[in-house]
């Protein structure tokens, strides 16, 4: 069984478009949890387990550990996969993670890819000795120590996470990419440089998109939409109606 865990907040487009991804896997997670703690309630709607957590004044600045701290009790499955709400995860994603976890304990893409929207600038890291949260996975075997993890309440938990892991780190497909790291899209902003829009100016600008449809190619229109302004968080929910 499967669990999927998105925490989210304040960012209508980012989880509509993390829905269009989890509705196209060729395998479905059996459980999709969604913690929501934006100041502005998600709509429920059907395919999920949603999760609503409060925002308090003593809130931290980036609440992604509290969340995760609310789905833990909730999860059903015994392969557990992160699914960040405003990254790209093609339709062989879930399937890919958990051939991988019936081999290994840990499991997560190297080299990451990022791409900034607005401007069109992006980069590929060289990370093969630790994977980014959205793009990890575990085993119920290893959930004990995801949970001491998290009340150390370590913003980067996925630096330490791949610290304590035994774990598998694979390099994504040039052919048929599963993920990609997407920056600049409406709402909250994220934890970590890859938000910063200032990083992208020290790469050559896709004015072309070329690079953007050569890493996703089979949802690049929709990013594209997103781009020109005819996909936006107010009229996300008539545009995949």
């Amino acid at each position: 069984m499967i669990t999927a865990i998105t925490p989210t907040g304040d960012r209508p487009l980012a989880f509509r478009l993390c829905q269009q991804w989890m509705r196209h896997q060729t395998l479905k997670a059996d459980q999709w949890i969604v913690v929501d703690d934006g100041k502005k309630p998600l709509t429920k709607t059907k395919g999920f387990d949603y999760i609503r957590r409060e925002p308090k004044k003593s809130d931290p600045k980036f609440t992604l550990i509290e969340n995760l701290k609310i789905a833990i009790p909730y999860i059903k499955g015994n392969k557990i996969l992160i699914i960040e709400d405003d990254e790209y995860y093609s339709p062989y994603y879930i399937e890919t993670m958990s051939k991988h976890l019936s081999k290994h304990e840990v499991v997560g893409i190297g080299n990451s890819k990022y791409y900034h929207l607005p401007s069109g600038g992006n980069f590929t890291i060289g990370n093969m000795k630790h994977a980014s949260l959205a793009e990890t996975g575990f085993r119920r075997s290893f959930l004990s120590t995801f949970k001491e993890l998290l009340n150390q309440n370590n913003v980067y938990i996925d630096v330490v996470l791949w610290r304590k892991a035994n774990g598998f780190i694979f390099t994504d497909s040039k052919k048929n990419p599963l993920y990609l790291g997407i920056k600049g899209l409406a709402g909250r902003r994220g934890i970590g440089r890859g938000h910063d829009p200032l990083l992208y100016k020290k790469f050559p600008p896709d004015i072309s998109r070329s690079k953007l449809k050569k890493w996703i190619p089979k949802d690049y229109q929709i990013y594209m939409d997103v781009i020109k302004g005819s996909l936006t968080d107010k009229n996300c929910e008539d545009y995949f109606a």
